[in-house]
């Protein structure tokens, strides 16, 4: 039996008390990104930095109303992903589904999908921030070196402990 043509048990799993509080704490830090630009909005120059280097340095600018552009990039992931966490057994998987296993695996891959969420939303507040403080020159010189590299740090650490996990609770 091939991957395709195994069917992964359809569980009806409440969320848990974590996932509801990363999924709350991510769509805080989403409302306060559009709140913060939107406060800042006026205190804007009609050019802004648009992108960063891997050096976290500016190199390339635009229209300050492409910052909404970020926003609207983490709120279509917030949506995409919080639906994608409702729906566990269409995910490909590390170890095989059962019967016995799908419930343990099916919690433990929805909460690497709020983290990865609450991660990228958090990313893209961060760039936003970034953006703003540069274009109002108050000290900030980008995001910095360290971003690129914490950045894929922080998000690949998440898959890797989900895998160890799923792989270890097989």
């Amino acid at each position: 039996m091939s991957a395709l043509d195994r069917v992964q048990p359809k569980l009806n799993l409440p969320i848990t008390g974590f996932e509801r509080f990363l999924n709350y704490l991510t769509l805080f830090v989403l409302i306060g990104t559009i709140l913060y630009l939107c406060f800042q909005w006026s205190d804007l120059p009609s050019t802004v930095a648009t992108h960063f280097n891997g050096k976290g340095e500016a190199d390339g600018w635009g229209s300050k109303g492409m910052l909404f552009l970020l926003p609207a990039i983490s709120l279509a992931l917030y949506i995409g992903l919080t639906t994608l966490s409702r729906h566990p057994y269409v995910y490909n998987y590390p170890v095989p589904i059962t019967e016995q296993n799908a419930a343990i695996q099916y919690v433990m891959a929805r909460k690497l999908i709020y983290w990865i969420n609450l991660e990228l939303v958090s990313l893209f507040s961060y760039i936003v921030w970034s953006s703003v403080q540069s274009a109002q020159d108050q000290g900030s010189d980008g995001m910095g070196a360290w971003f690129l590299p914490t950045t894929l740090v922080v998000l690949f650490g998440s898959i890797a402990i989900y895998l160890n996990r799923a792989i270890r609770r097989k």
